[in-house]
């Protein structure tokens, strides 16, 4: 396997992107820099992959600019000697990004904290402002095959800003190493359709766990409404693979490490210190995710509720410094030092100390000595990502077969299933469980840490890393299998150079958006502008077909003298300068209204937001149920059910049509089809056509209706369709969304671009993007 990806990767970079390199650089003050490889998860789990991968790792080196001396010189640098190209940010850029939104915004709303104090839009600009910073760096090196892979919650809206910005091909994945929240969390995000859509921009979106992946669909399905399913996302007709990929400590660095002298020296210190002792490790960051006040509380019940334990169990609790100017941080580290003096002082004395409490990040020997000589592991994340810790406490307990206890809210308990799993909330149910590992059988130990050490020795970081990198040269070969040209070219070129035109649109979706209550809907000035222009050419005919009655269209169109309206899906049609009439006074049997509006009724009531369009609402052949208001996970449910007993337990005499993209369910006359309408109108239009010759030799169908894209209404002259936000038909075109209709049209009509915001694009597109 690790033989194809290497061949798969023949030729190509793998442009890792993150918010800071992996690179800690030190000014000496001696007109030179010191340059240290950083440590941290990402660093050790993409550090197996440097020798099989050719990679550059784009990211902030942690520096302002103007207090470089010779930036071209350590730019240089790095990316000769480390492969690396700085990112570089101003300060006030550097602090609004990292520190306000990323960390006082998306940090804590992620982790599920309260009384989140969200920022105005100045701060939000400041990390669009960064992302347009990091954008220019990662297209300045970019070249063709590349494969792009951002990572976490500091860089969300770049997968987007690269692919609006490039007229490129690119390959985008992106990697999110925090929980992602529900969706009842996530929603009250101010910026949350923006996040969304700037990560919903790649090809492959990862998470550490399954729950992380569905709260992230969830989001997708309930804040904007898009067709999702376990592992995919339909966004501007892409499908977006979404996929889980736990990642794992650097177990060969611990293997490697483990028996050196330093190591072995620190061990026998220890040992000899806590003799005759049960010792607990504890090793986290003096954050409010890691839960260690509810770590102190549950040892404090402990010894509480078994006296003769003071003395025989001692806790090393290492808390690493964190964000240490924050309020909050230093709120948090009163209240934990406050837990440990309280401890201290109640249950020790002259050779007891029950908390050794160091505040300070360790060495590296002396942590691998503290997790050898440790019994228990104690981890009580309130909320936490992944949390490597439980798997390099596995890696380090060969001797001793330690038990390991793991919050359930930490992404690691998803994979160790055979440790003991705790609720860090409740109090007692910890320290009942710290007492049963210190009982626990030397048997039951070995057997538990068997089965751990053999998850954690095979799926360490490098694992992780192959395993998404392969995951992302199948999903890029997909996509360059069904790479095609750029036509939207082409359709303004077969537009042009034809002597006569017909074009069809209908209105919801194409000419306007759907709108939760439809009689807010309007006609843009731009698309109006293009459609007076259509309207008043000689060499083209347009026709607008619609489910709305025939008010909206003449309060939408009635300034087009010579375009023609069909309301009613064409129950109605309206021909230039003429009066309406009906297209075919015989629509058979009329039975079928009245059973389908009572079941109609039944489910607007059952369905919170839906409501109902029909005879109260002056149409006169057609039904509606819409939920575009409803719950959107209940709505869609309601709709496959009423779409089931619509279909198995009514008269057919109709046309049934469920739309997820409309988010509505719409009932018409059997012979109200687009194909049959279009035919009748076109028949009409060329019999009553004052010209000696009227066959078009373009014909363009601008819509979301199910249309056949074999359908001629000219024999010898192929109905090109234009769908709006969904796929291609046939050979058809696309635009991504309702948005993008109106630059086109431009186009058509050679009216100049409006402005638009800067990075934006409406690209059409041929084919489905399918795999």
């Amino acid at each position: 396997m690790e033989s194809m990806m290497d061949k798969a990767m023949e030729g190509k970079r793998l442009i890792v992107v993150s918010n800071r390199l992996p690179i800690t650089i030190k000014d000496t003050g001696e007109g030179g820099y010191e340059f240290h490889m950083s440590s941290g998860g990402l660093v050790a789990a993409l550090a197996g992959l440097r020798g099989k991968v050719d990679m550059i790792w784009l990211g902030s080196p942690g520096m302002p600019p103007d207090g470089v001396r010779d930036i071209d010189g350590l730019t240089e640098k790095l990316k000769n000697e480390y492969n690396c190209a700085p990112v570089w940010l101003d300060k006030q850029t550097a602090h609004e990004h990292y520190n306000l939104f990323s960390n006082e915004v998306l940090w804590p709303l992620f982790h599920y904290k309260e009384n989140i104090e969200f920022k105005d839009q100045s701060i939000f600009a400041s990390y669009i402002r960064a992302t347009e910073i990091f954008c220019k760096t990662v297209l300045d090196v970019w070249r063709p095959g590349d494969l792009i892979w951002v990572h976490d919650y500091h860089l969300m809206l770049l997968p987007q800003m690269l692919k609006e910005r490039s007229s490129k091909e690119l390959y985008v994945a992106f990697f999110l190493h925090v929980p992602f929240p529900s969706s009842e969390v996530y929603r009250v995000l101010p910026e949350r359709e923006a996040i969304l859509k700037g990560v919903l921009h790649s090809d492959l979106i990862g998470f550490h766990t399954y729950d992380y992946a569905r709260h992230f669909v969830h989001s997708c399905t309930r804040v904007l409404g898009l067709e999702t399913t376990a592992d995919e996302v339909i966004f501007n007709r892409n499908i977006v693979t979404v996929s889980v990929f736990p990642v794992g400590m650097d177990f060969q660095k611990f293997e490697d490490n483990i028996r050196t002298p330093a190591v072995t020296e620190k061990i026998n210190e220890l040992e000899k210190k806590f003799q005759g002792q049960t010792v607990i490790i504890g090793v986290d960051r003096l954050d409010y995710i890691k839960g260690i006040p509810q770590k102190l509380q549950a040892l404090e019940q402990l010894f509480r509720e078994n006296p003769s334990l003071v003395g025989k169990v001692s806790l090393i609790q290492i808390a690493v410094p964190s964000r240490e100017v924050v309020d909050e941080y230093q709120k948090l580290r009163r209240e934990v030092e406050t837990l440990v003096g309280r401890i201290n002082t109640h249950y020790g004395d002259i050779g007891i100390t029950p908390v050794h409490y160091l505040y300070k990040s360790v060495p590296f020997p002396d942590l691998l000595a503290m997790y050898s000589v440790a019994d228990i592991c104690l981890i009580t994340s309130l909320r936490d990502g992944m949390n490597l810790v439980a798997q390099e406490f596995v890696a380090c307990q060969e001797r001793k077969k330690g038990v390991l206890i793991l919050s359930e809210f930490a992404g690691s308990a998803r994979c160790l299933a055979h440790a003991m799993r705790v609720n860090p909330w409740n109090i007692s149910q910890v320290s009942e469980t710290i007492f049963q590992a210190i009982n626990m059988p030397l048997s039951q130990r070995a057997e538990r840490h068997r089965q751990l050490f053999s998850y954690v020795e095979t799926h360490g970081a490098t694992h992780w890393g192959s395993q998404f990198v392969k995951e992302f040269l199948k999903v890029a070969q997909s996509i360059r299998e069904m790479a095609k040209c750029e036509p939207e070219s082409r359709l303004v070129d077969e537009f042009e150079s034809a002597k006569k035109r017909l074009v069809i649109f209908t209105v919801d979706g194409v000419l306007s958006t759907y709108k939760v209550v439809p009689s807010t809907s309007v006609i843009n000035s731009d698309i109006m502008e293009s459609l007076s222009v259509l309207d008043e050419d000689p060499a083209t005919d347009v026709i607008i077909i619609s489910g709305r009655k025939k008010d909206d269209l003449i309060r939408f169109f009635g300034n087009l003298k010579f375009t023609t309206l069909a309301a009613e899906h064409g129950f109605f049609v309206k021909y230039p300068q003429k009066e309406w009439q009906e297209l075919t006074p015989d629509h058979g049997d009329g039975d079928w209204y009245n059973e389908i509006l009572q079941v109609l009724e039944y489910y607007r009531d059952r369905t919170p937001g839906s409501s109902l369009e029909g005879a109260s609402e002056g149409k006169e052949s057609t039904l509606m149920w819409n939920f575009r208001g409803a719950d959107s996970e209940f709505g869609a449910m309601q709709a496959q059910e009423l779409h089931l007993h619509l279909a198995n337990h009514t008269n057919h005499n109709f046309i049934l049509d469920l739309s997820n993209l409309s988010k509505s369910i719409e009932c018409r006359p059997k012979d109200l089809t687009v194909d049959k309408v279009i035919t009748e109108i076109y028949r009409t239009l060329t019999s009553e056509s004052s010209t000696s010759d009227p066959t078009h030799d373009f014909v363009c169908y601008f819509g979301n209706e199910n249309i056949d894209s074999d359908f001629r209404i000219i024999p010898n002259v192929p109905l090109r369709t234009c769908t709006v936000s969904g796929q291609p038909k046939g050979s058809g075109f696309a635009v991504a969304e309702q948005a993008a209709v109106g630059p086109l049209l431009r186009k058509l009509t050679k009216l100049p671009p409006l402005p638009v915001e800067e990075g934006r694009n409406s690209p059409v597109h041929e084919s489905p993007k399918t795999r």
